[in-house]
């Protein structure tokens, strides 16, 4: 009997603990006592006196209640001023990018040969009676590169630029890629006919360097168009192998003779640099959108050089064979002629930027002074087409060169006005 009471005293009491917090509260809450009016705004009503029944003013000295709108977070002012602070026109501007790239190219070293060899051999019809005509049938196509940019710019006002960049132009190739030029040469006094590659490419590296002044003035809100001069450098290097592969008939001095190029390379390189004129300009769509476009002459001065070791092997018609190692030698000098376009689309989040675009250089290349021979104690016209001594086929011919770019740069940039730095 006992511990009956003592079980219905302890759940009284613990009923009692339960219900005395919402006794409180209604108590307390004129929201949840009926007879209360609900609470309003004291911020827009009078209130009245509940023991004189008298209209009150609101007591200016309780805080008002904020009003409660519908606002997109992304529209609210405070949310908007890095924007806002990011879109202002600044003294002074740093600006640092790098990326990356892939594109096509139509290389000079592999478009002159074709024309040059074939030139060089109707000149040897007169000057070496019987030598082999040599005949282009397969031109070399356009070859994948890998690019690789950087550059650092200073704005002043978004009108005045300098920039200095660097692009990088690399392709390695293999012999299983169309990096060559094919011949074919007919049957002659001398030789029979025969059918090899004459000149292939493996690895081609260009680096443009830059320096750019600018200047773009603003037509409308959205426009700006100015002049740009660039102090611009490159340097070339390819590395090439020649081929050939020819068969002496019974009426050549040395019958049933064949000789052909089992391996050795050259290196090819070129320095030359210029000054180039341009226009520049900029088109801003949106606060974090903008276009940016870029024309240049391109007009560029330098030297070459090429040197470099052939192996050739003769075999003779008693069986016997010999090898032997002959040194092509060239230099001279040689100019570049054409334009450089450039387009970019930036994206713009704050202080970081995205820039995707393209560059395209359309040049035609020309030898003022082609020197050179090849050296070596096998009959040139066995193994080689190229020129003697002064280069009147390369001197005589304009060479297509052209590089197509297309890249990606992420950049960063630094603002500083009186303000300070952002």
């Amino acid at each position: 009997m006992k511990i009956t009471h003592r079980i219905s005293f302890s759940f009284f009491f613990l009923f009692l603990c339960v219900l005395n917090p919402v006794w409180s509260e209604v108590g307390t809450n004129p929201n949840t006592d009926p007879k209360v009016p609900h609470a309003q705004d004291h911020s827009n009503h009078k209130t009245k006196d509940p023991k004189t029944n008298v209209a009150q003013a609101p007591d200016p000295n309780s805080p008002a209640e904020e009003p409660r709108t519908n606002v997109i977070l992304e529209e609210h002012p405070k949310n908007l001023e890095p924007m806002q602070k990011f879109n202002q026109v600044y003294e002074h501007r740093l600006m640092v990018r790098g990326g990356w790239g892939i594109g096509k190219l139509s290389p000079g070293i592999l478009n002159e040969t074709g024309q040059a060899w074939l030139i060089n051999s109707f000149f040897r019809q007169t000057s070496e009676p019987g030598a082999p005509l040599v005949l282009p049938y397969k031109s070399p196509k356009d070859l994948n590169v890998d690019s690789q940019f950087w550059d650092i710019r200073y704005g002043y006002k978004n009108k005045f630029e300098i920039q200095m960049a660097e692009d990088t132009t690399l392709g390695v190739y293999s012999r299983d890629l169309p990096a060559s030029n094919e011949f074919f040469s007919p049957r002659s006094g001398n030789y029979w006919a025969s059918a090899f590659e004459g000149n292939r490419l493996l690895r081609f590296e260009g680096v443009s360097s830059h320096l750019r002044f600018s200047y773009t003035h603003p037509l409308s809100k959205i426009f700006m168009i100015g002049p740009s001069l660039n102090f611009h450098r490159y340097t070339e290097r390819n590395n090439i192998t020649y081929g050939s592969y020819s068969s002496s008939r019974q009426e050549a001095p040395v019958p049933g003779k064949t000789t052909w190029s089992i391996g050795g390379d050259a290196n090819a390189e070129y320095s030359m640099k210029g000054i180039l004129p341009g226009i520049y300009t900029k088109i801003k769509l949106r606060d974090w959108w903008e276009l940016r476009g870029r024309v240049e002459l391109m007009d560029r001065k330098g030297d070459f050089t090429v040197l470099g070791s052939q192996i050739i092997q003769e075999s003779f018609i008693d069986g016997s064979s010999n090898f032997a190692v002959v040194l092509p030698a060239y230099g001279g000098t040689v100019r570049d002629k054409g334009y450089v376009f450039n387009i970019e689309s930036s994206f713009r989040y704050c202080r970081f930027t995205l820039d995707i675009g393209i560059i395209r250089q359309d040049l035609k290349r020309t030898y003022p002074l082609y020197l050179g021979d090849t050296v070596g104690s096998v009959p040139r016209t066995d193994y080689s087409a190229r020129s003697i001594g002064l280069g009147v086929s390369e001197m005589s011919n304009s060479i297509k060169h052209q590089v197509t770019e297309f890249y990606i740069m992420p950049g960063v940039s630094f603002f500083y006005d009186a303000d300070g730095v952002y």
